[in-house]
């Protein structure tokens, strides 16, 4: 069961996990744990406060693109009980295969993003232009993006957490403040179902 709110982004590259997950952050108060984020500054040596060692060792060995080793999925959720403790938290990257859904905790929720196409291609671009992160559709498979449908799938059939897809083409911060408002309704109507 979750201690406070959690929610678990989920969507194609570049419809804007990561900015929307920063957003909560920023104006919801949520922790925010970015397994891409986190992933490109262990890999570059950078150790970042507030993570255990073991998520960070397992995560620096991990490969971009590759499946999650059973030990750093076990260690993902451990790090995520533990950030969970203190307050409400936004996990952007994660579940990336149908079966990380199944160990979820009960009265999380979990929401898909989706955006344009031609507007995800301009992000991708975009992202490919201005930082290290290079990506060209035509060329890049993304095992990830390959399973987003499956993972939807699997989280929609678990009655136990809640499910919710947004289409993120307004700005971050009306994504994060519509998603605020599926936390707080998905709460109150948890609260009403488990009163006698």
């Amino acid at each position: 069961m979750t201690q406070h709110p959690l929610i678990f982004l989920i969507g194609l590259h570049g419809v804007g996990k990561s900015t929307i997950g920063k957003h909560l952050a920023a104006e919801h108060k949520y922790r925010h744990l970015s397994i891409g984020d986190i992933g490109r500054l262990v890999r570059k040596r950078k150790m970042p406060a507030g993570y255990s060692a073991r998520f960070l060792l397992l995560l620096a060995g991990h490969e971009p693109g590759e499946r999650m080793s059973p030990r750093l999925v076990e260690a993902l959720h451990a790090e995520i009980a533990r950030q969970n403790a203190f307050g409400p938290l936004v996990v952007d990257g994660f579940p990336a295969e149908p079966y990380h859904v199944m160990d979820l905790p009960t009265g999380s929720t979990v929401i898909r993003l989706s955006c344009d196409e031609d507007e995800r291609m301009k992000r991708l671009t975009h992202r490919s232009e201005t930082t290290a992160r290079k990506w060209n559709h035509e060329t890049i498979d993304s095992r990830r993006d390959r399973q987003i449908e499956a993972v939807f799938e699997v989280a929609m059939e678990r009655k136990e957490i809640h499910v919710a897809e947004i289409q993120a083409n307004p700005s971050p911060a009306e994504i994060a403040t519509k998603i605020q408002e599926c936390t707080k309704f998905f709460s109150r109507a948890c609260h009403q179902s488990n009163s006698p």
